[in-house]
């Protein structure tokens, strides 16, 4: 009878490790050559794909003469119901180039945040004018520690919402073609919100 009593709590206990193995967060620091902020929704999109477009404001990429910076967070927390949060900052990077000394300045940054099963109806923060100092805490290993400041706007909740993030990441070079859609390129409009598996 003990051995069947014990049997449940260790398959909760197991249970509860898998789930923790499966949760994820992700951050992505990402500089973009050739590339500009894309401004202007496609043509042809349906009412669910124009919310969706709108969500993404600011963070779609697209050919261009600068160099952008694109931050990408996610987390998601299994056996939640809809716990998947993303957030997204772009903005574009004053005297970038890959071996240069010091850390350019970001200039004209935009935030999006929310959750990714919620974005379709507008439940999200925006914000155009987002606030980001970027450092570099080693010298020539590629890391950089990321600080954002920024007032969001949630047309749904009829609220605003303040943000401070601070992480630190390594900065990668991806060309706009090779972008995913969770990255800021081309794609499925529903995979802007979080990073396929």
């Amino acid at each position: 009878m003990k051995r069947l009593c014990c049997l449940p709590a260790s398959a909760l206990l197991l249970s509860l490790v898998t789930l923790q193995v499966q949760a994820r967060a992700i951050h992505e620091c990402i500089a973009v050559p050739q590339a500009s902020i894309a401004t202007d929704m496609p043509a042809g999109l349906d009412e669910f794909e124009q919310h969706l477009w709108t969500a993404n404001t600011g963070q779609v990429v697209s050919k261009g003469t600068g160099t952008l910076l694109l931050l990408r967070l996610f987390s998601e927390s299994p056996g939640v119901i809809d716990s998947q949060q993303f957030t997204k900052i772009t903005g574009s990077l004053k005297g970038y180039t890959p071996s240069s000394e010091g850390m350019p300045e970001v200039v004209d940054a935009h935030l999006t945040s929310g959750g990714a099963g919620f974005a379709h109806k507008g439940d999200y923060w925006l914000s155009h004018s987002a606030d980001v100092e970027l450092h570099q805490p080693h010298k020539g290993d590629g890391r950089i520690e990321v600080k954002v400041t920024a007032v969001g706007w949630n047309s749904y909740r009829k609220e605003d919402r303040s943000f401070y993030l601070q992480f630190t990441c390594q900065l990668k070079e991806i060309p706009v073609e090779k972008l995913s859609a969770w990255q800021g390129g081309d794609g499925n409009l529903w995979r802007s919100f979080g990073p396929t598996r």
